[in-house]
């Protein structure tokens, strides 16, 4: 399934801007919650911080999905004055229920989170019965500086 558009929470923009971030370097993850989980470009979790532990309804482990996500390929590129980071698409294969995946930082120790998608615009929860969830990035990236 093609994944909406990513939304940049606010204040990975001010990581983002501060160096918190590296999109060289850092390792990335991809996780999903379900549809307990209220995500908008102002969260910030109970820490206040926007961390992966502000996460209450990531998707359990078992049927096909591990707490914690899975490990991104990510890239982070520079053209005619635009920059875009693009990570790979990711599957999972099992019965799973979601309705975000959720991009973050899993280098440091606060596991900053960088942005989300909503998975079905409906918006519904997405589920697969022994089937796979594919979240399929658009050909344009995860998001753009231009």
């Amino acid at each position: 399934m093609p994944a909406g558009n990513f939304a940049v929470f606010n204040l990975a923009k001010k990581k983002l801007a501060d160096g918190t971030f590296d999109l060289d370097t850092s390792t990335y993850k991809m996780a999903l919650t379900t549809s307990a989980q209220a995500l908008a470009a102002n969260f910030v979790g109970t820490s206040t911080d926007c961390r992966y532990a502000d996460l209450t309804a990531e998707v359990a482990s078992g049927g096909g999905y591990t707490t914690g996500g899975k490990t991104l390929t990510a890239t982070w590129t520079q053209a005619t004055g635009t920059i875009t980071f693009d990570v790979d698409d990711q599957a999972w294969t099992g019965t799973i229920t979601a309705r975000y995946a959720v991009i973050y930082d899993n280098t440091g120790a606060n596991k900053n989170l960088l942005c989300f998608c909503l998975l079905d615009n409906t918006p519904a929860d997405v589920s697969t019965v022994s089937g796979t969830l594919t979240v399929t990035i658009n050909a344009s990236g995860v998001f753009t500086l231009a």
